[in-house]
């Protein structure tokens, strides 16, 4: 039967609300739960990209730097001041090391529970057991590294890898491995290949080489002197091996691998030459320590005739081998005195410590101005004579001060050098006669040709550190109310700063034809086949005054060296010394720089020095001498000093000696053998060799003389001849001559039987003895000869005057 009841039909706009309220809550759940999901990708992608993307790298491949070596560092002659050598350093594994004491206990407790004692001993490790103990003192004593510092770094657990020394020999290296190897610690202990910089001279030229910095335990960059400056030449290009790893981290080396070459660097040749670089050294220490000088000094030697830098030595100094360790006993004791101070707080303590390292490679000669004094008046006198307003025959008269502007300027010579002749004045360094010249000249040319000198400029030499003290000069110094008395200073040398190096340059173009040229220090740069990729050629910055002019002023500075001129210290026979000395004051109370510019040969000029030593200690406030009795000038301390170093230059060299007649006569002369010769034929013998003679006995021939064959003695000396009679075998007590003059020491000697030998100043009235060679009171042979050092004895004035 038909059912025609209708069926229920379905609500169509409620199942469509419902879809869509089904669909909607779909993307909305879809969209918050993939927001989440796209803020990640996001940062993924692209906020940690570079990040991840270098992790990826990491985890994929090993990328290991390829160490260039870096250039050699040469003097003039080819020998090595800074070299790269072979190093190590040595790292410990603290996570390594643990795994390895673990494996340790466990070879042990496997061992022990072997009840067969044969192989019970074969299982046993066959070392002691790694402690961190045992490890830090077998490293301690290798390496010379505290134990609580290699203990500290092994309990950094959590730490990969630890640097524990740097910089480590090959031998101790060795030691290192052997100690890994033998304790079960080759993976624990690890000794890593790196570069050292290695300075075989230590403190040798240190302001000028500098040193290098290091970085991830190898050489990085230069830090100071040339190092700095050239250190892309010398540093070359780092290389690089990239090889495959796989999900261990092991290297996959075929699988992928690129290299690319290191390039090692170039190499620098300076115009140093060690040896005169030594010589400039050992002058500058010796005269630190013998007129107990407080702030150390500078000395600078250079070729006049192309700019060339021969040597350059600063005090305080350092060992460019460990350039953060103070070495200077004046900066030691301050160091001391900083650590030593309760009162200060360990921010100012480091503070303090750090200065003192910066005070120690600064570069004295370069970057600190100081006034000239007298060394100045070179430059003074080439402009006079240069621009004619003085003449070798023009005459001054010094009263022993001369008053300028209502000032009364003093002479070094209080009493007054009376009327004197240009080159009287100069030797004399005579300050009225250089104020009446710089009159003569007038402010503006002086000022002309302070800039024609270079003093307004740097000398652009290729050191660290050239400031521009053109500041110091200004031609309103001249202009302005007080510029006739400032005009009348700076003619002496006083009242304002300039460095050595700028007045070195300038001092040389006086006596090298009036050529200003600029200094330098690199000479060339050459690959490793040495082939040259840079040369410096020298560079005249401009003429200043004509040949003519330099030639005149190379004659009466020669005369400042000959006695009675002020430089008469630096005289040395047979050789034509010219130069200026200086005695600059300066702002602070009994504190005096002296000084000694000078040249050789003077007819044809080779080699030009600067030698000052800062701040010599009076013996007692407001004295003009030191405890050691020195007179505080540079004509007494710096004079006789490089007079040294310019022998010492000289005969480096080969300069040859051209002695005078009377340097002739007072030369050594080796005494011949003259026995079994009769008195006649004795006699004429010893003349020829410029000896006296005198007799003892009335024999036919000479059966003894004193002193014997070979012995060297002065020219002139008795040579005692005795004729058939006993020659004396007492011995005689040496005098002491100590303070005397020359022919007082003489006559001391020869009524001891002994003979005189001079050294130091050697010609000139006003000598006295300083030391001599045999202490006073010791018993010698007849006939000994002692050699006697002669000074300057006296000094007019006092410090600061400029002599």
């Amino acid at each position: 039967m038909r059912n025609d009841k209708k069926r229920p039909q379905p609500d169509r706009k409620a199942n469509r609300t419902i879809l869509m309220r089904t669909l909607f809550l779909m993307v909305v759940c879809g969209v918050v739960a993939f927001i989440p999901l796209f803020i990640r990708l996001y940062s993924l992608q692209i906020v940690q990209h570079d990040e991840l993307e270098a992790k990826a790298l990491d985890q994929q491949t090993w990328d290991q730097a390829v160490t260039a070596n870096r250039g050699t560092i040469y003097d003039s002659k080819g020998s090595p001041l800074a070299m790269s050598a072979e190093a190590y350093y040595i790292q410990l594994a603290p996570r390594e090391i643990i795994e390895r004491q673990q494996e340790y206990r466990e070879k042990v407790e496997k061992a022990q529970a072997e009840s067969d004692p044969e192989k019970r001993e074969k299982l046993m490790p066959d070392y002691p057991e790694p402690t961190n103990e045992s490890i830090a003192e077998n490293l301690s004593a290798i390496l010379g590294v505290e134990q609580e510092e290699i203990l500290k770094r092994l309990a950094k657990t959590n730490s990969a890898y630890e640097v524990i020394k740097s910089q480590v020999e090959r031998d101790v290296a060795d030691q290192v491995r052997s100690y890994a190897s033998e304790n079960g610690l080759s993976e624990g202990i690890y000794v890593q290949p790196s570069s050292k910089r290695y300075y075989p001279n230590n403190s040798l030229a240190a302001q000028v080489i500098g040193w290098v910095n290091y970085e991830n335990n190898t050489v990085s960059h230069g830090a100071y002197g040339m190092e700095a400056i050239y250190d892309e030449e010398l540093g070359g290009k780092v290389g690089r091996v990239v090889t495959a790893k796989n999900g261990r981290g092991t290297q996959m080396l075929y699988r992928y691998e690129d290299y690319e070459d290191a390039i090692d660097g170039n190499d620098l040749h300076l115009t140093i030459d060690a040896t005169i670089q030594y010589y400039c050294e050992r002058v500058l220490a010796e005269g630190i320590e013998k007129f107990e000088v407080q702030d150390g000094g500078f000395a600078i030697a250079m070729d006049p005739k192309t700019g060339a830098i021969l040597a350059w030595a600063n005090s305080p100094t350092y060992d460019l081998n460990n350039p953060r360790t103070i070495s200077d006993p004046v900066l030691s004791a301050k160091l001391d005195a900083i650590k030593n101070d309760s009162s200060l707080s360990d921010e100012e303590r480091s503070k303090q410590s750090t200065e003192l390292l910066y005070e120690q490679w600064s570069n004295k000669a370069i970057n600190e101005p100081y006034e000239p004094g007298s060394t100045f008046k070179s430059m003074v006198l080439a402009a006079a004579l240069e621009e004619g307003v003085v003449s070798e025959s023009d005459t001054f008269v010094c009263t022993g001060s001369a008053t300028v502007a209502d000032r009364t300027i003093k002479c070094s010579k209080r009493t007054g050098h009376g009327t004197q002749t240009l080159a009287q004045a100069v030797a004399n360094s005579c300050n009225p006669a250089f104020i009446a010249i710089g009159q003569r000249l007038g402010a503006e040319k002086f000022y002309e040709y302070v800039e024609d000198f270079g003093f307004l400029s740097q000398t652009g030499i290729d050191m660290m550190g050239e400031p521009n003290y053109s500041v110091f000069w200004s031609e309103d110094l001249f202009t302005s109310a007080n510029g006739i008395t400032n005009l009348a200073t700076a003619s002496f040398g006083q009242r304002f700063k300039v460095t050595p190096i700028q007045l070195l340059t300038a001092a040389a173009s006086v006596v090298n034809g009036g050529h200003l040229m600029k200094p330098y220090v690199m000479e060339s740069i050459t690959d490793a086949n040495g082939n040259i990729l840079q040369h410096t050629e020298p560079t005249e910055v401009r003429q200043v005054i004509s040949e003519q002019t330099s030639e005149r002023c190379r004659s009466i500075l020669e005369g400042v060296v000959k006695p009675p001129g002020t430089g008469k210290g630096a005289y040395v026979a047979g050789y034509r010394i010219g130069g200026k000395t200086g005695s600059s004051e300066t702002e602070e109370k009994d504190h005096t720089i002296v000084s000694f510019l000078g040249f050789a040969p003077a007819d044809d000029p080779q080699v030009i020095v600067l030698l000052a030593y800062d701040n010599p200690k009076p013996v007692a406030p407001g004295a003009n001498t030191t405890a050691g009795g020195w007179y505080i000038s540079g004509g007494s301390m710096a004079a006789p000093q490089a007079g040294k170093l310019l022998t010492d230059i000289l005969d480096y060299m080969g300069v040859a000696k051209q002695y005078t007649e009377e340097e002739k006569a007072a030369m050594d002369m080796v005494v011949p053998s003259v026995l079994g010769m009769t008195q006649a034929d004795a006699t004429a013998r010893l003349k020829e060799s410029g000896l006296d003679v005198r007799v003892e006995g009335e024999g036919d021939t000479v059966t003894a003389q004193i002193p014997a064959q070979g012995v060297a003695i002065p020219g002139g000396s008795q040579v005692i001849l005795y004729m058939g009679v006993e020659k004396p075998t007492d011995k005689v007590t040496v005098p002491n001559v100590v303070g005397m003059n020359r022919e007082q020491a003489q006559t001391a000697m020869t009524n001891a039987g002994l003979y005189l030998k001079s050294t130091g100043l050697t010609v000139g009235s006003d000598v006295k003895a300083e030391s001599q060679t045999i202490t006073a009171g010791t018993q010698v042979e007849r006939g000994t000869v002692v050699e006697v050092h002669f000074i300057q004895s006296t000094a007019s004035g006092g410090a600061g005057t400029g002599i």
